[in-house]
């Protein structure tokens, strides 16, 4: 990260130390618990927009804040449905606590969230509203689609625009329009903010299958255990009908030999590398918008480069 990236995100780990300083103790540790680490991609995103767009950041801080709690209210109810125990390298809320713990703490950084909003302009908190119900929305079809045997790369997606890259376009969008960019300008930061969310999740996919915890700082292999339908899965299932069932049925009682036996198969079919090739085309997409907008994007193609050079 460059320099400036550096200083935006220090100011936003201040600011997040801040949100929630005095409560009961059952609520405040857990709270600020889980605000420690991250990567910080949409505060970031948005603070960066809203430079590019020679706004001063000191104005957009706040939602950018509210816009990192309503991703982390998100990751506190997704760490309870898929049973994970590690975020940013530290325990979840439900492993550190329980889950009724961590049930309140995400519904309270969720208020949290709105609570920031509470200067901005109607059009924001309209946006952050269906921001929110996208997100169940695409929570919602993660968890259906693990019980079908097979679905469409449409419908995978769908739920992604949903679940991951709806926000990260909005984090884009609102920088935009908060330093009164026109509606086309504004459209064009989405445009490249739903495609880096998208990128971000298949990264996401991928990961889980050729990293490991100690790197990305959070469970993983809870994508194999749950069945979920990821890019290489499906196209998995897409190029060699039945035969992830078979490994399944073969390793469903020994977790580390189905990773490395789904990782060998995704491998030697070169699954693999066609992802990595799907997401370098992604990224061609997200760097052609950058340069056709007219503004001064250096550092937000900084931050495409971190997401770009993520462990893989």
């Amino acid at each position: 990260m460059n320099k400036l990236i550096k200083e935006y995100k220090n100011l936003i780990d201040r600011k997040l130390k801040l949100v929630y300083p005095n409560g009961p103790k059952l609520l405040k540790e857990p709270i600020n618990h889980i605000l420690y680490g991250g990567k910080r991609i949409r505060p970031l995103l948005c603070m960066l927009v809203y430079d590019a767009c020679n706004g001063k950041v000191k104005n957009v801080i706040d939602v950018a804040i509210s816009i990192e709690l309503l991703h982390i209210f998100s990751l506190v109810h997704d760490d309870i449905m898929d049973g994970d125990q590690l975020r940013h390298g530290i325990k979840t809320i439900h492993e550190k606590w329980d889950n009724s713990i961590a049930i309140l703490s995400g519904d309270a950084i969720l208020a949290l969230a709105f609570k920031g909003l509470n200067s901005s302009p109607n059009l924001i908190k309209q946006k952050f509203n269906s921001a929110l119900i996208a997100v169940c929305e695409g929570q919602a079809l993660d968890i259906e689609y693990q019980d079908l045997d097979k679905i469409s790369l449409n419908d995978y997606f769908n739920m992604i625009n949903l679940k991951t890259a709806y926000m990260i376009g909005l984090s884009a969008e609102i920088g935009a329009l908060l330093a009164n960019k026109s509606i086309e300008n504004a459209n064009s930061y989405k445009m490249m903010g739903l495609l880096l969310g998208k990128v971000f999740q298949i990264q996401d996919d991928l990961l889980e299958i050729t990293s490991s915890a100690d790197t990305m700082g959070k469970s993983l292999s809870s994508d194999i255990l749950l069945n979920k339908k990821t890019y290489l899965m499906i196209q998995a299932e897409n190029n060699f009908p039945g035969v992830l069932d078979q490994i399944y049925k073969k390793n469903n009682k020994d977790l580390p030999l189905l990773k490395k036996e789904i990782r060998n198969f995704l491998f030697d079919n070169n699954i693999i590398e066609e992802t990595t090739d799907y997401i370098s085309s992604i990224f061609i997409e997200i760097d052609n918008i950058l340069k056709s907008n007219n503004q001064s994007n250096e550092n937000i193609i900084k931050l495409v480069d971190f997401i770009r050079r993520r462990e893989l």
